[in-house]
């Protein structure tokens, strides 16, 4: 079995938190590429039922002739309207009891260099924290009527250590993480678990023309349920887990690290 490094927090409560791999119906945001449709991959080869979103109707369309079995759903989820939409016609087809976040967006900003319009800082905010937190309120009731469920929200390395370079995908995936967390303590006492998985840096197109190792998002995904069936918390696949050891021995060590980096 390959190795996964990640976390197991402790347990909030006495509840059995191992996750049944298969026979969940699985709701994935910004399943048509990367890590996001990596996990849908995972998650429907363990025999699951998927639902993908994504917003490009095209990009949907193209994945839907390859994976006819998954349902895919268009959705803009910068818009709040358009979350509410989405929910509603996932439930017309079944309640998911896996509701995996993972739709983000990343932009390189020097506020001194190229100062970007408000709208643009705000979108890149929107898509990754304001949706999660959205789609998790909207779909909370339908999670808790359930035996077991799960919530996965998927922030990255960079929001504990973050990079200069992209100080509002930084910040939205570190404030992203605290949600969760304070999720989990609300609903410790309730069916839902609540995880987090951190990717490090990962050959996906939003790191395309960017140099330097990185991980396939394959890994980061079996990662993520490996994790997911012995009830991790936080999942840290490959160099997220070590940057994560050397971050709380020397915070500022590991800033060199990130910036060196690709």
């Amino acid at each position: 079995m390959p190795f996964f490094p990640h976390v197991l927090s402790s347990k909030a409560s006495t509840k059995e938190i191992n996750m049944r791999l298969n026979g969940n119906t699985v709701l994935i945001t910004g399943g048509t590429s990367g890590i996001g449709y990596a996990l849908a991959r995972a998650f429907y080869e363990a025999g699951n039922r998927i639902f993908v979103t994504g917003r490009s109707s095209e990009k949907l369309d193209r994945l839907m002739k390859e994976h006819s079995e998954w349902m895919g759903l268009q959705a803009d989820l910068a818009r709040p309207d358009q979350i509410v939409r989405l929910v509603r016609e996932v439930r017309k087809i079944g309640e998911p009891n896996v509701l995996v976040n993972n739709a983000g967006i990343q932009s390189q900003l020097d506020f001194l260099q190229e100062p970007r319009e408000p709208e643009a800082i705000l979108q890149e905010i929107r898509v990754n924290l304001e949706a999660p937190i959205r789609l998790i309120q909207e779909m909370l009731p339908g999670l808790l009527s359930q035996e077991s469920s799960v919530i996965l929200n998927v922030t990255s390395a960079l929001g504990e250590v973050p990079r200069s370079t992209f100080p509002i995908y930084c910040a939205s995936k570190a404030a992203l993480s605290a949600y969760t967390m304070s999720l989990r303590h609300q609903l410790a006492d309730t069916g839902v678990h609540v995880a987090e998985l951190v990717p490090p840096f990962t050959d996906t197109p939003m790191n395309h023309g960017r140099d330097g190792q990185r991980v396939s998002a394959e890994v980061v995904a079996e990662a993520a349920l490996e994790g997911l069936k012995h009830g991790a918390r936080v999942i840290r696949p490959g160099k997220a887990a070590l940057l994560h050891r050397i971050h709380r021995i020397s915070p500022a060590f590991a800033s060199k690290i990130v910036e060196a980096g690709p």
